[in-house]
C-alpha cells in the first residue's frame, strides 16, 4: 500500500510541476531578470495518536496513528497553497464507561493558504468515521464523520515543510461536528 502511495505522490508532485511556466535558458535575452517559478515541496510523517474525546454516550479513549502527506505550492509574489493528506492507520477507541470498543477510520484532504511571511502555521481538521461500538453489548450504528483531530503545519515563506503535528481535539458538544 505504501508503495501505491508513493507511486501516486510522485504523479500527483509531478503534475503539480508541470502547470507551472517553463522557459527554456536560452530563450531569454541577455540580461533579462531570471523568472521565479513555484517551488514544490513535500513532506510525510506518520504520527502517533493518543486521547480522550467526548463521544455521542460516553468519554472514549483513543489510541492509533496518523499517516500525513504535505504537498506545498508557492505563488510566485510570495505565500502559497498547502495540500495536507491526513490518513488514519489503526486507529480505535474505549468507552470509559461501558468499556464499549470504538473504530475511527478514513481519509480526508484539506487544502490551506498561507500569506508571504517568514513562518506560517497552517491548521487543518480533516474529518473521519467513527463506528460506534463495533462490537457487542451496543448496538451497532452506521458510521457518522467526526473531526477529533486537528493537524498542524509549519511552513516557511518559500514552502518550506518545517514540521508536521497531529492533537486529538476534546470534543464537547459531539452533535455539532
Amino acid at each position: 500500500m505504501r508503495r501505491r502511495v508513493a507511486r501516486r505522490l510522485c504523479l500527483l508532485v509531478a503534475a503539480l510541476a508541470l502547470t507551472g511556466p517553463v522557459t527554456l535558458a536560452g530563450a531569454q535575452p541577455a540580461g533579462a531578470a531570471a523568472v521565479a517559478f513555484p517551488a514544490v515541496h513535500v513532506r510525510t510523517a506518520t504520527l502517533a495518536l493518543s486521547g480522550q474525546i467526548t463521544g455521542a454516550q460516553e468519554k472514549i479513549d483513543i489510541t492509533g496513528s496518523l499517516f500525513v502527506t504535505v504537498v506545498t505550492r508557492t505563488n510566485t509574489g510570495g505565500g502559497g497553497t498547502a495540500r495536507i493528506i491526513s490518513a488514519l492507520g489503526p486507529t480505535t477507541g474505549v468507552g470509559q464507561t461501558t468499556g464499549g470498543r470504538y473504530l475511527f477510520v478514513g481519509a480526508d484532504s484539506n487544502v490551506v493558504s498561507w500569506p508571504p511571511g517568514p513562518i506560517t502555521p497552517l491548521i487543518a481538521s480533516p474529518a473521519f468515521l467513527q463506528v460506534n461500538p463495533f462490537f457487542p453489548p451496543g448496538p451497532i450504528v452506521p458510521p457518522h464523520p467526526i473531526h477529533f483531530v486537528s493537524v498542524g503545519v509549519t511552513v516557511t515563506g518559500d514552502g518550506e515543510i518545517d514540521d508536521i503535528v497531529a492533537l486529538i481535539n476534546v470534543i464537547e458538544d459531539p452533535d455539532n461536528r
